[in-house]
């Protein structure tokens, strides 16, 4: 999973689930809290955990643990749990929302306690799934390509993602890309139109800088943000071969494409194409300048649709960044956000497999994507009852090069936390891309050492 923003949730209810093993429960048998005051947030999570209701004799319980925490597919994930209980009344599920990076430090000490979630969404990368999988905490659920059609109801590269030394170990839950959103309106008056080329991307710069507008709104004071940069970047200098040897453990980041690639963006810093003062400037902040019309572009993720259509209407469009190398075709990072994973402890393996599966039948796609998640399912997307942006990304999944990687939701976390402190120093003008790249190299390969990778 990218590291998309998360509502806040109070920590006192992870404390609560690691203690008691127990989740909220809300209408419909979950509860997904995006409170994004600390204690709003508490005093909903102690509140929920009071009415959990009791499951009819003889009925199984199966928890889930999510980040699920946007609205469109917190509904979405609410609705399908109603509809899995009706359609089988002898198992209950509790449903816990948490943010990412909270999911992320309470997964693999949950579950090596005993205490964790049945079922639970995570990163599927070999640093986060790749790890519990080695560590025989998640459950290996290969029997069920075959038995349950998930080879042939799934692209083989999305079964791929969540494959550790031959054996799957979930479902990839979402595909996700990283592209450019641009303000329609703005565009019409520079007198531009959707870039072919990097040269033409660099002209709209230039030309929103001449009218006195922010060319491309961008912030890093989560940290995070410059992750995505830095995979749009290294896609389109490198390209994603280049990658892909990276990620099998066949060469390194600390080589000069990857450098030039990082330099490439540090450019865009000194040109004044980018926010004034980014590392101040948080997510929330730097969407609400695009919102109001202050920048013509912002380089985000395709979980923002639904939010760029309800501030925007129909004046945002979105395109993939051109290739800065014009001999590379054109690709966006991307792949699956995150997937869903059997704790390999469940005392209920049969009920939790059974509620995974019907999560992403090909009947439930259409949830899913009417709720502005991809699912890894093919269907009619001029059928959907969505925006024509969405609908547009959907078909930018599919471009003829295929998707790159988002490298950050692959790294080990010791890795990211190396490259956003990085990051922010090339941000700042304090450090070169080959600073950054051999930086993130080291750490790359003390962790591959450490058997994190």
């Amino acid at each position: 999973m990218v590291n998309k923003p998360k509502a806040v949730i109070s920590m006192v209810l992870i404390a609560l689930v690691l203690l008691t093993g127990c989740s909220a429960k809300a209408p419909s048998s979950s509860t997904a809290s995006s409170e994004s005051d600390a204690d709003a947030g508490e005093a909903n999570a102690n509140s929920n955990a009071n009415v959990a209701e009791t499951p009819s004799e003889g009925a199984v319980t199966v928890t889930i643990w999510d980040n699920f925490t946007d609205e469109a597919p917190s509904k979405a994930l609410d609705e399908l749990i109603t509809s899995f209980e009706e359609a089988n009344p002898s198992i209950s599920i509790k449903r816990t929302t948490l943010k990412n990076e909270d999911l992320r430090n309470t997964i693999k000490p949950a579950l090596t306690s005993g205490k964790g979630p049945d079922i639970f969404n995570y990163d599927a990368g070999p640093g986060y799934l790749g790890v519990l999988a080695k560590s025989g905490l998640a459950m290996d659920l290969t029997q069920y390509v075959d038995t349950m059609g998930w080879s042939e109801r799934f692209p083989a590269w999305v079964n791929e993602r969540v494959t550790f030394d031959n054996k799957v170990y979930g479902i990839g839950n979402e595909i996700e890309l990283i592209g450019v959103y641009y303000n329609k309106k703005i565009f019409e008056e520079l007198g531009v139109e959707v870039p072919k080329t990097y040269e033409q991307f660099l002209e709209i710069c230039k030309k929103a800088k001449e009218k006195g507008l922010v060319a491309v709104s961008f912030d890093d004071k989560d940290q995070w943000p410059a992750f995505h940069l830095e995979s749009v970047f290294y896609t389109a200098t490198a390209g994603k071969d280049k990658i892909r040897e990276v990620l099998d453990k066949q060469a390194s980041f600390d080589q000069p494409v990857f450098a030039e690639a990082l330099d490439t963006f540090g450019q865009l810093i000194k040109d004044g194409y980018i926010s004034p003062n980014p590392l101040s400037v948080s997510f929330d902040d730097g969407n609400k300048e695009f919102y109001a019309g202050k920048a013509a572009m912002r380089i985000t993720g395709s979980w923002m649709v639904s939010e760029m259509v309800e501030n925007m209407k129909d004046n945002v469009g979105f395109f993939i960044m051109p290739s800065v190398n014009p001999e590379l075709p054109l690709s966006a990072p991307g792949g699956i956000g995150g997937a869903m994973v059997v704790s390999a402890k469940t005392k209920q393996p049969e009920a939790t497999v059974k509620f995974l599966n019907f999560l992403f039948t090909r009947e439930n796609a259409v949830h899913w994507y009417q709720n502005s998640k991809i699912p890894p399912l093919d269907i009619d997307v001029e059928s959907l009852d969505a925006s024509p942006l969405f609908k547009e990304v959907v078909k930018m999944v599919n471009t003829p090069a295929g998707l790159s990687y988002n490298i950050d939701v692959l790294m080990p976390q010791k890795v990211n936390n190396v490259t956003q402190n990085i990051m922010q120093e090339l941000i700042a003008g304090k450090k070169t891309g080959s600073d950054v790249v051999k930086e993130k190299q080291k750490a790359f390969q003390e962790e591959i050492a450490a058997g994190n990778y």
